[in-house]
Formats: structure tokens, C-alpha cells, sequence
């Protein structure tokens, strides 16, 4: 089942460069290696961002586990030994798992039946998309089909893709999986997209290997589906936000790109009830008296504040 750890960890390296995107990927190919004609494929991991400073000598990482079968090495296993993470020599001692449900559960029984709400990056996201030209070209303002991944059939039929949809499409039970994913173009088409005022889209550049940059963009967005939409296309859109949180968007996220945070602001539940106004108040009822203050003497300043 996909499973999501936080780790804390100690950094026992009094002297580090800073923490880089290739050096975590090296860690985690060490922990979850691939076989060598598969080491080059999408992998079954996202990285949640990269371990961040938490206080001194402390730091705090996120991973995500895609596939249903458990990895071999399981994080909870690694507290108490030192990885190398670049300079940095990071001794994990503890690991908290914080998500354990299977594809079954989040296709079937989503957390949340969602009309609206709001991601926030939390590592710059890598949006690429074909042009014209059939070169890919950075877009800092993906739509809604973009942004929850793509789907395609492999040469030998097997269904393959990356992000949220991608990843029902490897890793979830087959007779869920594609009807699932055939019914989820009707959600993706009716959302619809507007900038959060309170974090603004902004393109951004993060150091890449071989001292290239990689180009991204960080910020928020805001997703809503039409008013009347039916209970099932809700518990589908949150069923898709449950799955990006934990794949992230867009390209790299298993270099630890494309992280981001879900915020529901509005639930099925709300848009179906509406705005209720509170019930009338009794005029029968006896007012409470009204407050009385204590008198006071106005008095007169006379002097300087300062000599």
C-alpha cells in the first residue's frame, strides 16, 4: 500500500556543503534499488521536498512509497544507522508512518468528498509540456490534466504514467484502476483553476546536477468544481487530491521536485447545505441587562512628560 514516513534525523557532520536533490535520489536508489533494465523507469518512490534544518544539528524529511508491495527496506529499520547524504551524515531516530491506506481504500473510500480547495508548493514543481515544435517547454501555470499527471499504455499493453493518475495506473488493482481512471478526464475537464492572493506563482530556479539549474515554479493555486456537481465526482476529486500529496506534480519527484500541501477549503457536504442563516432570535425571551460601567473622573494633565 502506499505509505508515507517523516523522519527526524542527526546530523553528525560538523562541516556540509548544503543538502542536494542528487545526493537524496542516491540515498534512496541505495534503499530501493531498481533492477538495471528498470533503474532508468519511473521510480516507485517520491521524495516529499529534502530534509529540512529543525533545529541544531536536527533535521526532518518526508517519503512517500507508491507501490502496494511493501519495500525491502522498510525506513523504521534505519534508526540508529548513519547515511551519507552528500557531506551530511544523517543518523534517523525516529520514523513516524503517517499514511497506510491502500489504492483499494483511497479509490473507494476517499477521506474527503471535495468541492474546492487549494495547493500549496512546498519544492519547486517542473512543468514541462510539448510545443509546437514537439520540444518540451516550461509552463508555470498548469491546467488542471497537467497537473494531476498523465496516463499511457506501454508497448506490451500494461498501463504506465506518472503523478496522481500515473500512479493508479501502476500501481492500483486493475479492475479499479481503469474505470477509475476512464470516468476521472470528466473531473479534470470541469475543475477549474485561480490564483491564491495569499501565495502568488512565481518562477523559481533550484541548483541542479552538474551545476546546471533547473527551472520551476512555487506558490499556490486554487481548484473548484461547478456548483451542482454530483457526489461521485466530489469523492473522486479528493480522492485525486489524497493521491498528489503524495506524488506530488509534475517531473523529478523522486528528486525530491513537486512537493506540495492540500488544503480543503470547501466539502460536498458544505455545498449541498448551502449558507444557512442561524435561527431568529426569540423577541419573547427577556433581554439581559445591559452591562453598567464604572464612573470615572476625567482628569487634567498638567506638566511635561519628560523633564
Amino acid at each position: 500500500m502506499p505509505r508515507r514516513w517523516t523522519l527526524v534525523l542527526r546530523d553528525h557532520a560538523d562541516a556540509a556543503r548544503p543538502v542536494r536533490a542528487v545526493d537524496c535520489h542516491g540515498l534512496l536508489n541505495t534503499w530501493w534499488p531498481q533492477p538495471g533494465p528498470e533503474h532508468g523507469a519511473a521510480k516507485k518512490w517520491a521524495m516529499n521536498g529534502w530534509p529540512q534544518p529543525l533545529a541544531d544539528r536536527l533535521w526532518v524529511w518526508s517519503l512517500t512509497w507508491l507501490d502496494d508491495e511493501p519495500p525491502e527496506t522498510d525506513p523504521a529499520d534505519l534508526v540508529g544507522r548513519v547515511q551519507r547524504v552528500g557531506d551530511h551524515l544523517l543518523e534517523p531516530l525516529s520514523v513516524t508512518d503517517v499514511h497506510a491506506r491502500d489504492y483499494t481504500a483511497i479509490l473507494t473510500e476517499p477521506r474527503r468528498v471535495v468541492h474546492e480547495a487549494a495547493l500549496h508548493t512546498l519544492s519547486p514543481v517542473v512543468s514541462l509540456a510539448r510545443n509546437y515544435d514537439g520540444e518540451d517547454s516550461f509552463q508555470a501555470w498548469p491546467g488542471p490534466r497537467l497537473l494531476f499527471g498523465v496516463v499511457h499504455r506501454t508497448a506490451s499493453g500494461q498501463l504506465s504514467g506518472s503523478g496522481a493518475v500515473g500512479a493508479v495506473a501502476r500501481f492500483a488493482p486493475r479492475d479499479l484502476a481503469e474505470p477509475w481512471l476512464r470516468r476521472i478526464d470528466d473531473v479534470t475537464t470541469l475543475l477549474r483553476r485561480a490564483p491564491d492572493e495569499s501565495a502568488p506563482i512565481r518562477a523559481t530556479e533550484h541548483p541542479g546536477p552538474a551545476g546546471r539549474t533547473v527551472p520551476g515554479w512555487e506558490g499556490g493555486l486554487r481548484l473548484t468544481l461547478p456548483r451542482g456537481t454530483d457526489g461521485r465526482r466530489l469523492a473522486d476529486f479528493g480522492a485525486l487530491l489524497e493521491l498528489i500529496e503524495l506524488t506530488g506534480v509534475g517531473k523529478y519527484t523522486a528528486q525530491g521536485f513537486g512537493a506540495l500541501r492540500v488544503d480543503t477549503l470547501t466539502t460536498g457536504n458544505d455545498v449541498a447545505a448551502g449558507r444557512r442563516r442561524g435561527p431568529a432570535r426569540d423577541r419573547r425571551r427577556p433581554r439581559p441587562p445591559r452591562p453598567t460601567y464604572a464612573e470615572f473622573q476625567e482628569q487634567e494633565f498638567d506638566g511635561l512628560l519628560f523633564d
